[in-house]
This record gives C-alpha cells, structure tokens and sequence, in this order.
C-alpha cells in the first residue's frame, strides 16, 4: 500500500524565499477573512441604521394602520438581515 508522506517531508531543502512566500500567504489569506469580516459587519450596522430610520418613519404614520404595519414590516425585515450579517461576521471560520 502506498503511504502519505508525512506533511514535512520536503521542508529540508526550501530556500528562504519559498518560506517567506508561504508566510505572505498565509498573512494574505487572514486580511482577505478579516476585510470580508469587516464588511459583513459594516451591512449589519447599516441595516440596524435603517431598520431604526424605519421605526422612526413609522411613529408619525401611525393615523393610517396600513402604512404603519407595512413600514414596521419593513423595519423587521431590516432587523432580520442586519442580525444574519451580523451572525455571519462573527461566525468561526
């Protein structure tokens, strides 16, 4: 049978350059999470931003029930999508 070489096995003779290439991507590949990191949590905040925008839209509108429930389901849909970028932000990788 033939066996997996273990996960070293051609390390001896690497040269300086291939280990800082490797180091580069390995620091590439932790911003690249952290930006997409930042920007789910940015559209989170931005749809908490709205959805109180809504809510605060929604307290003069309340003579007329139609515009009232149809802005605070606005406002719940705006709270639902902020809490899943959110979710997703803070999610382990």
């Amino acid at each position: 049978m033939i066996r997996k070489p273990p996960a070293d096995w051609n390390r001896v003779e690497e040269s300086a350059t291939v280990r800082a290439v490797r180091a580069v991507s390995a620091a590439t590949k932790g911003g690249a999470r952290a930006a997409e990191r930042g920007g789910q949590f940015a559209q989170g905040l931005i749809c908490y931003f709205s959805a109180a925008a809504f809510v605060f839209v929604s307290i003069p509108a309340m003579a007329s029930p139609p515009t009232f429930i149809l802005v605070g389901a606005m406002a719940a849909v705006m709270v639902w999508l902020g809490t899943r970028a959110i979710r997703k932000a803070r999610a382990p990788v």
